[in-house]
């Protein structure tokens, strides 16, 4: 039995730095297994690196690439959507987290399902390509291909239209899925089934750590407090709203557990856990046809919107990930066969501005929005708001049948006055992003700003003005404990960058890139024995051969 760990992407002799020569990958791997760390930018790994000792030391001594998600929607569903599909968010579909569709007047989300009332009922259906793991079970049907993540839009993206089993955690319930996503019969989440229970009956007999209780003095040292929007944090290890969240008689089910469970280390730490099982209990990459394994890791996202990159929450959290990678891997080991590992992220992010420094600032979106509304009121004697902002990125401009002939001034009067603010970068209408495709194989440093939002647009389901916001701006004002005091988003390059790492036994430590995560995909396919179909990435020769 084999089992290979191969993550989103690679390549080897591309523009951008020279890689070593160094030994073929195992020939005939039997189970893919595709990690994707949330918001794991570029600039983060490259900070932690020198300090990993585990799981991350292991793969940081592979074939390491600067990748990137090249478009401009840099948000978990649209990143997630390129990792295994080879394609551009323009193709897949997937422009944003959620967007408003104008045949219903109601904003959809990503994953859920059109028609049905369930409101846990979610799906692939709204991605309109196949996966790498479809591909694969297209040819070899009784293949497995078994996808999971804290959240369910990063589980189903991965997973595709054709899984053999979906899982997500489900707040209070545990890891679950849903017919809609793939088989949801008894036999399928009997090992969710029995993870859950194990787990819960653990945490009823002694509460979770959700952090770490003793911290390396690297992150000692970075505890501070700070002031973010009109929110102040101490900026301490265990963070103060994670002390009572598993405190009373029905902390496991109370409101305050999931989301600060969903924001701390162990978030991953039973995801990886969760992973492990399925390996054995499906066993996976223990027949003649090869396998495919997804995990989605979401507990580095969750705390950086929270937190921040900078703090000490964040080292907490990537000392916590190393560790929890390498005893995964040390799972796999145990197995006594050779595996490859692979890793990237659905997109990057930035500290939060008050804690990053100029030029960085925070941005109120909302006020924005809401000026450009009152411009508008002003200017044309509108009795309603006009603009759409539920997105700040994309703005969308609903004018009743009486107004609808002085569509082209209002969209004029709206670009203007957006044009003028401070906090705006650049503003596009959809007709000049849908104008401004770029050529396919042009290198991702290369795009132009108009260019990336063209990689993420979908005529049906984007905006009529896109919005591009300072570089390193945080967007929002936070003000209560929870909120969000960063994150990503925009169509700069500290969202767009990720690694891109490759590991196998006796790989040549090398540097290189850029490659872009759409090249996953058609690169992996030859390791299992399948053709990629026509997409917008292409296949990196990792020593494949003619396979």
């Amino acid at each position: 039995m084999k089992i290979v760990t191969l993550l989103l992407a690679l390549a080897l002799g591309l523009s951008g730095g020279a890689a070593a020569q160094a030994g073929p990958p195992p020939n005939d791997p039997k189970l893919v297994v595709a990690i994707a760390v949330d918001q794991y930018a570029w600039s983060l790994f490259q900070r932690y690196r020198p300090t990993y000792t585990g799981g991350l030391r292991r793969l940081a001594d592979g074939r390491v690439f600067l990748g990137y998600q090249s478009h401009a929607s840099t948000e978990t569903c649209p990143g997630h959507s390129t990792l295994l599909t080879g394609d551009h968010p323009s193709r897949t579909g997937i422009v944003a987290n959620t967007w408003y569709d104008r045949d219903s007047g109601s904003s959809i989300y990503c994953v859920s399902v059109s028609g049905v009332a369930d409101p846990l009922a979610k799906g692939a259906a709204n991605l309109k390509v196949d996966t790498l793991g479809d591909w694969l079970r297209a040819k070899h049907p009784k293949a497995r291909v078994t996808s999971i993540s804290g959240k369910d839009r990063a589980a189903i993206m991965l997973g595709g239209h054709n899984p053999t089993s979906v899982f997500w955690w489900d707040d209070g319930l545990g890891w679950g899925t849903s017919k809609y996503a793939g088989p949801a019969d008894a036999k399928t989440v009997a090992p969710a089934v029995a993870f859950n229970r194990a787990l819960f009956a653990a945490w009823d007999k002694a509460p979770p750590e959700l952090w770490p209780s003793t911290l390396p003095e690297r992150c000692l040292a970075l505890a501070a407090p700070h002031t973010f929007g009109r929110l102040t944090l101490s900026g301490g290890v265990p963070p103060e709203t994670a002390k009572g969240a598993t405190q009373g008689s029905k902390w496991r089910t109370g409101a305050a557990f999931a989301p600060e469970f969903r924001a701390s280390p162990l978030m991953d730490r039973t995801t990886l856990d969760m992973a492990a099982e399925l390996v054995q209990a499906q066993g996976l990459g223990r027949r003649a046809q090869p396998d495919l394994l997804a995990i989605s890791l979401s507990g580095t996202d969750h705390i950086g919107h929270r937190y921040g990159s900078g703090g000490a929450e964040m080292c907490a959290q990537q000392a916590s990930l190393d560790a929890a990678l390498g005893a995964f891997f040390a799972r796999l080991d145990a197995l006594g066969v050779p595996y490859v590992v692979a890793l990237s992220a659905d997109h990057g992010g930035v500290d939060a501005a008050e804690r990053y420094g100029p030029p960085a600032r925070r941005v109120d979106t909302g006020k924005i929005v809401s000026g450009l509304n009152a411009e508008l009121r002003t200017r044309f004697g509108f009795t309603y708001d006009a603009i759409n902002g539920d997105d700040a990125n994309q703005l969308l401009l609903g004018l009743p049948p009486e107004d609808d002939k002085r569509r082209a001034e209002v969209m004029a009067a709206a670009i203007a006055w957006l044009k003028a603010q401070p906090d705006v970068a650049d503003v596009f209408t959809a007709a000049q992003v849908a104008a401004a495709a770029p050529p396919k194989g042009k290198a991702p440093g290369e795009l132009s700003i108009i260019e990336r939002f063209a990689e993420s647009f979908d005529a049906a389901r984007n905006g009529d003005i896109m919005v591009n916001y300072a570089q390193f701006a945080s967007l929002g004002m936070p003000s209560q404990p929870g909120q969000n005091v960063a994150g990503h988003g925009s169509a700069w390059d500290h969202d767009r960058q990720v690694p891109i790492i490759f590991w196998w036994p006796g790989v040549t430590p090398a540097d290189a890139g850029p490659i872009e995560t759409v090249d996953i995909a058609p690169t992996l396919a030859p390791f299992l024995h399948i053709a990629a179909p026509d997409v917008d990435g292409r296949r990196i020769d990792l020593g494949q051969g003619g396979r």
